[in-house]
């Protein structure tokens, strides 16, 4: 088997928005500590999954940027 340049973007693309997620989620104020650690949590800990959720539900919590 070889390796090729698309099996690299191939494994990053499901990263990014968790990548982004965190990121935002770090950057930004919410309404205690507890809500932002939570939100880290499930970005850390559901890779994937945890990122998209935060995108879709999580951004309207956030408030602004620190």
């Amino acid at each position: 088997m070889t390796f090729a340049w698309w099996h690299v973007l191939v494994a990053l693309i499901p990263i990014l928005p968790n990548l982004w997620s965190i990121w935002h989620i770090w950057n930004h104020r919410f309404s205690s500590f507890q809500q932002k650690a939570v939100w880290l949590v499930i970005a850390v800990f559901l890779p994937v999954l945890g990122g998209l959720i935060y995108i879709f539900a999580g951004r309207r919590h956030a408030g602004e940027k620190i």
